[in-house]
Formats: structure tokens, sequence, C-alpha cells
């Protein structure tokens, strides 16, 4: 039996003052950090390959996270602080999660629309297992988050990719748009869910209002259900970029809408478990009606639900400061990469991963690109076929680290593109 909700009222005020944020100094360690550094914490990102290899591949960052969820974490250590969550801890993670969709994106959400969960993953599946039709497919764009090809098979569900289309943008890079008429092919056909990645992982697109209203008329005329995983919003990079939350347009409508958020990525916490799935209308009445969607609140981490509400509530400009820190390393890259025969950069507007089309590489026959750096200058960045058919000669760059470490980065890149050329 799970402990009731308060009643909505006042997000309950921290028990101490956040730490005073420093700019300045926050910058000094992201730029202090090194490869030797960031061994040593042993993450997956940096232990995976052995040797002289700079980890650039997993969606996290090397920045650590925020003084505000420091603290957090720290005091529950000193406190000794790992029991279950409490009921106004999980009021507050949802009371946070919904003032920051107003305060950041305009976008009124009732604290009783929001649902927590261990991460955006387990909202994907449960939404394919409850909340579609028996045996219908899920719709991708790609390129895509790789799990969001692999999952709807453990539910028994054929994936239908759906590539994107990639025209000239105005300086001459590429930029990514959404097929629509594949997607408005692919719901007629019978696919039952969308999938809709907004900041997009891996290209780094931020969706306009008008491409975000086209896929809402389609899934309205199709009756399919959109899962909008919003993940990277609150990592917009571009200034000339918003972020717009699908479900805040006039015509999603809300029995065919889940939207999945955390504080995870712009904060740099996904091992602390506390995704936030906010949905209304007749969604939410459906997942407040089926017993696996409800429990899934209670595989939460209270510790994550602790932080998610630092990070939301005294964290942003911790936050703001990354999204400028990783612009510039954006900057960086593509000053560094412009000319380089063979290699064509999507530079992001939102998250922090770059989109490298290497097919104008001379490879050796076999050797993917991603391979191709990581055994030569050991850079270890995504192979893009794990994207999408179609995306084997391209990879993804984590561009979230210490300046140094991105200035070695590029340089690793180019010196080998010459060498391959030489």
């Amino acid at each position: 039996m799970t402990s009731p909700i308060p009643a909505q009222g006042t997000v309950p005020e921290p028990t101490a003052p956040a730490p005073a944020f420093d700019a300045a100094r926050t910058r000094a360690a992201f730029d202090a950090l090194t490869p030797e550094v960031m061994r040593r914490r042993g993450s997956l990102k940096w232990s995976m390959y052995s040797g002289d290899v700079i980890g650039a591949w997993v969606a996290e960052m090397d920045l650590g996270t925020a003084p505000s969820v420091t603290d957090v974490i720290q005091r529950a250590v000193t406190d000794g602080s790992y029991g279950y969550m409490a009921p106004e801890t999980a009021w507050a993670a949802r009371a946070e999660a919904a003032r920051f969709q107003a305060e950041e994106f305009g976008w009124q959400v009732s604290v009783d629309d929001v649902s927590l969960l261990p991460d955006v993953l387990s909202a994907l599946g449960a939404v394919i297992a409850h909340h579609t039709r028996a045996g219908s497919p899920v719709i991708v764009p790609t390129p895509a988050y790789m799990p969001f090809l692999s999952i709807p098979a453990l539910y028994g569900r054929e994936c239908v990719q759906v590539p994107a289309l990639s025209r000239a943008g105005g300086t001459g890079a590429p930029r990514w748009e959404l097929d629509l008429d594949g997607i408005d092919a692919a719901m007629a056909a019978g696919g039952g869910l969308l999938v809709l990645c907004n900041p997009w992982n891996p290209v780094g697109r931020v969706l306009s209002a008008a491409e975000l209203d086209a896929v809402a008329e389609l899934s309205a005329r199709h009756h399919v259900p959109v899962f909008a995983d919003e993940i990277h919003s609150s990592l917009i990079l571009d200034a000339q970029a918003t972020h717009i939350p699908y479900a805040s347009r006039p015509a999603a409508d809300p029995d065919l809408t889940f939207t999945a958020t955390a504080a995870s990525k712009g904060w740099n916490i996904p091992g602390l478990k506390c995704a936030q799935l906010i949905a209304s209308g007749g969604a939410r009445r459906a997942w407040d009606a089926n017993a696996r969607c409800r429990y899934l609140a209670n595989e939460t981490a209270a510790l994550g639900a602790q932080a998610a509400v630092a990070a939301l509530r005294d964290g942003r400009e911790w936050n703001a400061c990354v999204r400028e820190y990783v612009h510039a390393n954006a900057v960086l890259v593509a000053q560094a990469l412009d000319g380089v025969d063979g290699v064509e950069l999507t530079v992001p507007s939102g998250t922090y991963l770059a989109w490298l089309d290497c097919s104008g590489l001379p490879l050796p026959d076999g050797v993917s690109p991603a391979e191709f750096f990581r055994r030569e200058p050991g850079v270890a960045m995504n192979d893009g076929a794990a994207f999408g058919s179609g995306y084997e000669a391209c990879c993804r760059l984590n561009l979230a680290t210490g300046r140094g470490i991105e200035e070695l980065t590029v340089q690793r890149l180019v010196d080998a593109v010459s060498r391959l050329r030489g």
C-alpha cells in the first residue's frame, strides 16, 4: 500500500540555504579536468576502453553537478539518510518539476499530472505495454537514441524507423527535419505509438512549434499516442532556440500525449534514478488506473528525488553556466573541423551531443568511423549504426567535458584525418 500524497500546497523549503554559486570557480574547475582525472573517477564513459582513450560517447557529463545537488548528497551521507522516500519528498519533486516547466517553458502543469519513476526508459516501456494497441508497431524517427530502437522488441513490438530529412542549413551545415510524410504513412499503416525526442538526440535539433503542431495533427487524425522524450530540455545551447514542450501545443491531444523528463541530463545525475512522467486528460486517467504504471513511483530513489528538487529549485545558475560552457566547446569543435575534408559536423542547438557524418573519409573496408577514431587517435564515440539504419558512416560526439579535454579530442580527430589522407 502506497502512502497518500499530501494535499497540494507550497513546495517545502530547504532545511538549509542553498550553497552560493560561483560561476568563475565553476568554469575553472571544468578547465582543470584532464583525462587522468576522469579515469580515476571510474565511470563507464572513461573505463570501457583501456589505454589512452578519451571517453566521448556515453550521454553523461564530465562536469560534476550543481553545488545544491552536492550539498543534498553530502547531507544524506552525514545524516545516514538512505531510507525509503517520504510522501513529502515525492510531493516536492513532483511540484518542482511542475514549477520548472511553468517558469522555464511557460507550460502550466498540475502537480497531479506529474508521476515519479526511475527513468525515461521505464516510462516508455510502460506506455508501450499498457497504453498502445496490442501488437502495434512503434514509430521512431531516426537517427534515434539507441534504446528507442531496441525497447519495442522487448514488448513484442516491431520498430518502424522513419529516417529524418537532412537539408542544408543557412551556413551549409546539415539541418535535420522530421519526415512528416513518412510518419503519416507509418501511422496510417497501423503504427501504435510515435516516439518524439525533443531536443533530438543525437542530432541536437530543437523542434519548432510548426513541427510539433504537424505531429499533433497526425496524432489526432490517426489516433496514435505520442511519447515525448524531453530529457534534454534543460540543455538548450543556442540563444536563438527555445524549447517548446510538445504537450503545451494547443493541438496536442491530452488523451494521446505522454511526456517524460528528468534532471538527470541537465544536472548530470542519471545514476540517482528519478524521472517524471507528465500526462493529463485521458492519458493521466489511464496511467493512474494501471497498477504497474503507478508502481513505478515506488522504484524511484529517495535521494534522486531530493537531488531533483535541489537541481530544479537551486541549481539553475549552474545549469546556465554548463550550457554556456558546452556551447563554447561546440564552437571550438566546429571551428577545428571546418574545412576538414570528409567530415560534416552537425552542431547541436540543444543537448551536449554533436553528430559527425564521416561518409567522405577513405576508411578501410569494414572499418566504421567510430572504430577508426577509437583505434587510431584514441577517441571513443558512439557508432552511428546504433542510431538506425543508414547511419553507419556517422558518429556521436559528447561535448560535455573540460576545455582542455575538448581541445585534445578535436586535435586527435583532425590529426587522424590528416594521416588518413596523407
